[in-house]
This record gives C-alpha cells, structure tokens and sequence, in this order.
C-alpha cells in the first residue's frame, strides 16, 4: 500500500459505512447482531483485535487531534462476557487516551464474538514504516518515544499541550555541538516530560535555543507525564546538571 492511502484519515462518513459492512457480516457469522449507536469508553476496558499500529499513523493522528480538530469515533463490538473489543480505530483510541477522553465508539453487539488477538492498549505494537513522508518524521519521533517510555513503565501517557516559558525548561543533554535539526522538525512543538512542577525537555534542544536567541520568552510544547512517574531522563538532568537553557548554554549548538 502506498503512503498517501495507507495515511489517509478515517471520516465519520468512512466509519459508519464501515459499521453497515460489520453488522451484515456479523449477522452472517454469527447470527445474532445489533447495532447500538455511539457510546463513550474508557481505555482500561477496551481490547484490541489487531496486534500494532504504525509510528508515524500515530503521529498523524496526534497532529490532526491537536491542531484540525479531528475527532472521529473508533468502532467497537461487545462480544462474548461483554467483552468491548475495538475492531477499527486504534490509532485513534492511543491518542484519545493520551489526552484523557473518554473514547468515542460506535458501538455493535455480537453476544458470540471472541476474535483471536485480544490486547490491551499497552501491548500493542508499535510499527515503523519505510515510507513516512518527512512531514510526518518528527511527530513519529515523538510517538516512538512516548510509546518506549509507556512499556518501560506500564502505564500509558497523559499528554497535552502548552506553552511554556522557556526559563522553566529544563535540558536533559549536555551542550555538546550536535546536528541541526531538519527544517520539517521546525514546525513541531518541543516534546517536554513534567516531573512535579518542573519541565524537562525529552527532544527539541536545538529549537528551544533558537527561540532563545531570538529572544523569544515561550514555546509551544507537547507536554507528557506518565503516571508522575520520574524516568531516566530527568536523573540524566541531575548529572549534567544544567538547571537552565541560556546563552552560554545555547552557543554550543
């Protein structure tokens, strides 16, 4: 499959005709089938009949939420022991549960239905495509990166956005000459950790000194904890021990 289609976005439109395809199937596998309208749902509950989802899908589903407004329900079946299985949408369940919705869900009962795979939110996979346009490179480095903190911990993230005042930031890498990010990269908030009240800045060093030194007081941030949890990054920040992004430090990018 090409890039273009296998990164085209769900409509509502698309979503509900995919319904009318399932409930005929499902009559016809399993006999009994009722489609029950939309309900809401929380991630903890539901399973996944799929075993991953694409890196940089993700990150497209992830911009469009934050920046398009896109907001379109996933589909899911109650099957057998009620069971709420999501049989289409699971990218975009990953990101409405990172910013801490309750997860729209057309919704079909199938008192039958078991499919093979049943996984829970934190085991699924996370894939890299060959093919991700450079648009898309810097957000599928921020969802591979959430996603690795995610399983490190067991907890799956709470993500928002913010602009921060650059003098709250704090670096997690020392001031060492390193490449220039690419211009598409430029356009993509800093991906920053908060740990208590202090916000530690996981990948976007280069573009918060350019801010900097343009003097610029704040930044767009994509802002993420994971269960308040302290992860390495922030121990990183204690032995480099670089309370602050300055002019000092900044020249050395």
């Amino acid at each position: 499959m090409d890039s273009a289609s296998r990164l085209r976005l769900a409509s509502r439109r698309d979503v509900e005709r995919r319904v009318v395809e399932l409930v005929d199937f499902y009559r016809s596998e399993y006999g009994s089938c009722v489609f029950i309208g939309e309900r809401s749902y929380t991630p903890h509950n539901l399973y996944f009949s799929q075993s991953y989802v694409e890196s940089d899908k993700l990150g497209l589903v992830l911009k469009a939420v934050l920046f398009n407004g896109y907001r379109v329900p996933i589909i899911v079946v109650v099957g057998d022991k009620a069971t709420q299985y999501v049989v289409d949408g699971h990218h975009r369940s990953i990101v409405y549960a990172w910013l801490g919705w309750r997860i729209p869900g057309l919704t079909i009962i199938v008192p039958k239905y078991k499919p093979r795979l049943m996984k829970t939110i934190l085991d699924l996979e996370l894939l890299i495509p060959p093919n991700t346009p450079s648009e898309l490179a810097c957000w599928r480095h921020i969802v591979n990166t959430i996603r690795f903190l995610e399983k490190q911990h067991g907890l799956y993230a709470r993500i928002w956005l913010e602009s921060i005042d650059i003098e709250k930031l704090k670096p997690t890498e020392p001031p060492i000459i390193s490449p220039r990010p690419f211009p598409t990269s430029l356009h993509c908030p800093i991906l920053v950790y908060k740990y208590g009240e202090d916000y530690y800045v996981v990948d976007g060093h280069h573009r918060v000194c350019l801010k900097l030194l343009e003097h610029c007081e704040s930044i767009p941030a994509l802002v993420f904890t994971i269960g308040g949890r302290e992860i390495g990054l922030i121990r990183t920040a204690r032995r480099i021990n670089q309370r602050e992004f300055n002019a000092s430090y900044c020249s050395s990018f």
